[in-house]
């Protein structure tokens, strides 16, 4: 194949982006969020050489939004900390493979699905305002009881303020993000353990209650 002269001249589909951009990203989400206080979300990108460098700037865990996700991070060596964040009834690929894996649960069908498949480790999910997945906050408690005794140790909660992402107002979207948050600082209560993870690219700056942010997209954002 011919050198490629331009972008104009790349087969399709392809990916193009903005190194000097996508480098800034990086570094100031990392300012912003050193070390274990971003969990990046590898859904926006599915690029485990990006991830490999999210990882260089002391990220040592990520979340996965797929089964599939999870094994090409373990595959690429990022294993360390994986956070399957969507909720499984068949958990079996993840319990074979060599790694650190926390799966979100919300249901006892899920609590099963993970205890069957030798998974170690559970978040409890809660609905926190966005009505796709998770508990009630009211039940989280009673769920995380039910994983303790399947043998699971449940690591703390997760929610994800989903619908505040592209709140235009700062003023209405840090409000609205600190009644989502009450929600699942009152379930992690119940639940106990270290970690509270929530938000987005869109709440990074003003999610004050979670040990941890699952920002992903703003690595190619311009």
């Amino acid at each position: 194949m011919p050198p490629l002269g331009s972008v104009q001249d790349l087969p399709t589909p392809a990916l193009v982006a903005d190194v000097d951009a996508m480098e800034r990203n990086l570094a100031t989400m990392s300012a912003a969020l050193p070390g274990d206080r971003l969990r990046p979300h590898v859904k926006a990108h599915k690029c485990t050489a990006l991830a490999r460098r999210q990882a260089e700037l002391g990220h040592g865990g990520f979340t996965c939004a797929t089964v599939r996700e999870v094994e090409g991070m373990v595959a690429a060596g990022l294993g360390q900390d994986l956070l399957l964040a969507n909720e499984v009834v068949d958990a079996t690929r993840l319990g074979v493979l060599d790694a650190r894996i926390t799966v979100a649960v919300d249901s006892e069908a899920t609590i099963e699905a993970a205890a069957r498949a030798g998974i170690q480790e559970a978040l409890i999910d809660v609905n926190v305002g966005l009505p796709r997945c998770g508990c009630a906050p009211d039940e989280a408690g009673r769920l995380a009881d039910s994983a303790r005794r399947r043998g699971l140790t449940v690591r703390g909660v997760m929610g994800y303020e989903g619908h505040l992402m592209m709140v235009e107002d700062r003023t209405a979207q840090k409000a609205e993000t600190d009644k989502s948050m009450a929600l699942l600082l009152a379930a992690h209560a119940d639940v106990g353990g270290d970690v509270i993870s929530a938000g987005g690219t869109g709440t990074y700056d003003l999610n004050e209650a979670a040990t941890e942010i699952q920002a992903g997209s703003y690595a190619f954002m311009d």
